[in-house]
């Protein structure tokens, strides 16, 4: 054992010994390094102060330089959303980077009409009406893809729900400078066969620049067949387009529909954009289809689908863009007049502002707008403004905010169509059937009643929202009742956890009262300033507001309404989650 001793202390003795000498050997070579740099001259120090700099940075360099042109690119990218943030703030427009960043979540940057629809990024192509959705997928694709070859693009997608506007912004960091290329895309409202896609590319740097377009259109589609034509548009300049026509199958192998898509082609598939220049373009498509039909009926019909969709073509392509645009967004921005918006819930599952607004658009995308139709007759327009004023019978159920199954997040077109159907099923089967007809305004009306339980019948408008459902607060702005009169209804929570109705005419044209649940009370007169109304519990349950333009009939409504017992509510905020 001693002898083991003996021996590791030799051995540690050697180590220590060893280090020493290693570093006294260190020392030397640098002391030694340090007397040649000193007595070198003073031209040779700075030439090797240079080459020490410049191995520096050829290791360095990737790292600093690399991060700071990443940098810059996220720069370039967030300088332009910036532009949509107050939007986004308001739950008007949504963003998504691709690849998706903490916290985002996936929607598809979605546009349509009620006759055609079409979403950026996708794999599938034009989407056009079938039964309650636009749901059949046509082998056409009229997005046209852009790139700056040779560079790495900073991609965003935006969608703009207040105007009907999606789109694609990509960013480049060329010569320290910013780059963008960005597309915007519409289904227009009015012009309902038609589909618009903008091109723009910013060029702010030194050094010109080439965007490759990428234009696909018709691929896949079996038997479909093309036709080249030239118009002049509103410039008096000559534009190529191409008519595309054949027969869409359904899954019903017996049915089909027939279609004709007129489309402006690129003319080079690569768009120079000079130093310092932005370079602007618009490509137009017209789509034209049948209703389903036999296969024999189905091609038929295509020689005037054909003419049609021809026809349409050349005539928008008269119409400047920025009054085409002006068009569409001022049709969605009235949509948009009316709504629902609701405080915020961190609760798990909770539905809050930005899933209904979402949802809500992509059912009015899939709905057709005919009161904006210009072929809509007035004998028409005139029956759908009376359906909006006095939809009797709509709503007659409870509120749908509950539903799993009506507030989805879809993640493609497929998804879309799934909820919609969803949707209009839900209001067709609960007495709604009639406003769905009027179109867009009539199926948002539709859905507002449904979701605030609000019905119409018997000369007036009941609200028949369970207070245990009132634990958040909530406005419904602008719901139609009569001619040319709106209603805004709130509900408040308070401090002490009371809930408490507030109701405003927006417009009105004759005078309207209101009564709370039971309307033992006398008749309140509305007003554009708020009236306030306490919630009270019936029971049995009833309606907890009354509203109606009939003071007589108010009146006697308390004759009608058999109740035990009212009482004021104190909303448990934690026993129940929207």
């Amino acid at each position: 054992m001693q002898n083991v001793i003996s021996l590791m202390i030799f051995s540690m003795r050697v180590i220590c010994c060893r280090i020493r000498t290693r570093q006294m050997w260190v020392r030397g070579i640098i002391q030694n390094s340090v007397n040649r740099v000193n007595s070198l001259s003073r031209s040779r120090k700075i030439i090797l102060v240079i080459l020490m700099l410049l191995v520096l940075l050829y290791y360095l360099g990737p790292f600093l330089f690399g991060k700071r042109n990443r940098s810059l690119r996220e720069g370039c990218l967030t300088e332009k959303l910036q532009l949509f943030q107050s939007e986004v703030d308001n739950l008007d427009a949504f963003i998504n980077h691709l690849p998706l960043l903490e916290g985002e979540q996936h929607f598809p940057p979605y546009v349509g009409n009620g006759k055609v629809a079409v979403s950026l990024g996708s794999q599938n192509g034009l989407f056009i009406r079938l039964n309650r959705a636009l749901s059949l997928p046509v082998k056409f694709y009229p997005v046209i893809g852009t790139a700056v070859s040779g560079y790495k693009a900073e991609v965003a997608h935006v969608l703009q729900i207040k105007n009907g506007l999606a789109y694609s912004l990509q960013s480049y960091n060329i010569k320290k400078g910013c780059v963008y290329v960005g597309s915007r895309i519409y289904a227009h409202r009015s012009r309902s066969s038609v589909f618009v896609h903008e091109i723009k590319a910013q060029n702010p740097t030194n050094v010109d620049i080439h965007v490759d377009l990428d234009q696909i259109r018709a691929s896949g589609w079996t038997d479909s067949t093309v036709n080249a034509y030239s118009a002049k548009n509103f410039q008096e300049e000559s534009v190529s387009y191409s008519v595309t026509s054949g027969l869409v199958s359904t899954s019903d192998q017996s049915i089909f529909v027939a279609a004709a898509i007129a489309s402006v082609l690129v003319n080079l598939p690569v768009l120079k954009v000079a130093a310092g220049r932005t370079e602007k373009r618009q490509y137009l498509t017209v789509v034209h289809y049948s209703s389903p039909s036999t296969k024999e009926e189905a091609n038929q019909a295509l020689a005037t689908l054909e003419k049609e969709a021809k026809k349409e073509l050349e005539e928008v392509l008269k119409v400047e863009p920025r009054q085409l645009r002006k068009e569409h967004t001022s049709i969605w921005s009235r949509l948009w007049e009316s709504g629902f918006s609701i405080s915020s819930s961190k609760a798990v599952g909770a539905i809050n502002g930005d899933k209904i607004n979402r949802t809500m658009y992509y059912v009015l995308s899939n709905v057709p707008s005919p009161l904006n139709d210009p072929l809509t007759s007035k004998e028409d327009r005139t029956a759908i403004m009376k359906t909006l004023y006095f939809p009797d019978r709509c709503y007659k159920e409870h509120t749908t905010l509950h539903s799993t199954t009506l507030w989805v997040d879809p993640y493609d077109e497929d998804g879309i169509a799934r909820i919609v159907a969803t949707w209009i099923i839900t209001l067709e089967k609960q007495g709604c059937n009639v406003m769905i007809q009027a179109g867009t305004e009539g199926v948002l009306q539709a859905m507002l009643l449904s979701i605030g339980a609000l019905r119409f019948s018997n000369d007036h408008l009941e609200f028949w929202m369970h207070p245990k459902d009132l634990h958040r607060d909530f406005v419904f702005h602008r719901i139609n009742y009569g001619n040319n009169t709106h209603l805004n209804i709130s509900t408040i929570v308070g401090e002490d956890n009371k809930a408490s109705l507030y109701v405003a005419l927006d417009r009105n044209d004759k005078p309207y009262f209101a009564c709370d649940a039971g309307c033992i009370d006398l008749p309140v007169q509305l007003s554009k300033e708020k009236k306030m109304f306490p919630v009270k519990l019936t029971e049995p349950l009833t309606s907890i507001l009354y509203i109606t333009a009939d003071k007589f009939h108010m009146e006697e409504l308390k004759h009608a309404i058999h109740v035990k017992e009212i009482v004021e509510v104190d909303i448990k905020i934690n026993a129940y989650r929207v």
